[in-house]
């Protein structure tokens, strides 16, 4: 089998395209043929070797978003038989970037069957994220405000639409060209984070949900109303400041594969309830492209590799 092996840390040139041995499940493992694999922020992290949580032992295929079809089970594995349709979001050790891979039971959930293998690939990572965040850590219920930044990324269009979806009113800051992107989703408000500063435009917001780090995140605080939550994605806890709000608290989203809510996601998503915006799909090949893209393009929504 075919697989983009990562064979040093650094730029999109240590992704290497080499022919493996077909791998073989062991006793509690799932052997997938993969179909289409999601690209996130933390995959050029990790290639980068410049991710906290985790560094892989090189060569190394990367990659957590999978969608496939089971190939074959180990004899202790129960609940999972061979040709079905199955997505998820693999543990760091493992890889999505090749036409095979291993999971275990609890790292992937039963694909929708109206849902194509590219748009399924595009929703683990991104979807619970934006989930977890908006609903664990922030504990956003209906009728409440809540401020998203970055809405037009992969976790953010994503976000914008559960919020909506749950009877939460939705403003969230964009950039110029993707403002009209982010008001199709549904937010009732969409400010322009490259002309406007987004605390002259809200306040008495219940919940910040910020997928961006440094300055916009330590602004945040100063729109939220007392006891509101600041839940963040990227630099740890955010941290309280001496003029937050009373009873304000910081959140960190640490991102947990559950099967029940990426297959409520997967339900949403086949009854139109929410749409999983894909920009742009690479052959597995062009895996490099692929990353360099991500990484310069600030693409709306997600990109995906296919096998096919």
């Amino acid at each position: 089998m075919k697989a983009m092996r990562l064979h040093q840390f650094g730029g999109t040139d240590q992704f290497v395209l080499d022919e493996l041995p077909s791998l073989a499940p062991g006793d509690h493992e799932i052997l997938i043929e993969v179909h289409a694999a999601g690209l996130n922020p933390v995959d050029a992290k990790i290639r980068d070797g410049q991710f906290p949580r985790f560094e892989p032992k090189l060569p190394a295929v990367i990659g957590r978003d999978v969608c496939g079809v089971v190939a074959k089970v180990g004899r202790r594995v129960t609940g999972w038989f061979e040709g079905e349709a199955v997505f998820g979001m693999l543990d760091y050790e493992r890889g999505a970037y090749a036409q095979q891979t291993i999971a275990t039971e609890r790292e992937l959930a039963r694909k929708p069957s109206t849902v194509d293998p590219v748009h399924a690939a595009a929703l683990p990572v991104a979807a619970l994220t934006a989930w977890q965040g908006l609903f664990e850590q922030g504990k956003l219920g209906r009728g409440q405000r809540v401020l998203i930044h970055g809405g037009s990324g992969g976790v953010g269009h994503l976000a914008v639409q559960f919020a909506v979806h749950h009877g939460a009113e939705v403003i969230a800051t964009a950039s110029t060209q993707h403002l009209a992107f982010v008001r199709q989703l549904g937010a009732s408000k969409v400010i322009d984070y490259q002309r406007q500063r987004f605390e002259d435009e809200v306040r008495d917001m219940d919940v910040v949900f910020s997928l961006v780090a440094g300055e916009t995140l330590d602004r945040s605080w100063s729109v939220l109303k007392k006891n509101g939550l600041l839940v963040s994605t990227v630099g740890g806890t955010p941290i309280r400041p001496s003029n937050a709000p009373d009873g304000a608290m910081g959140r960190e989203v640490v991102v947990q594969m559950k099967t029940e809510q990426l297959e409520e996601i997967g339900r949403l998503v086949e009854m139109g309830k929410v749409h999983v915006h894909v920009d742009r799909v690479f052959a597995l090949a062009e895996l490099k492209a692929a990353h360099d893209y991500m990484q310069s393009a600030h693409a709306p929504g997600k990109i995906v590799v296919s096998m096919s």
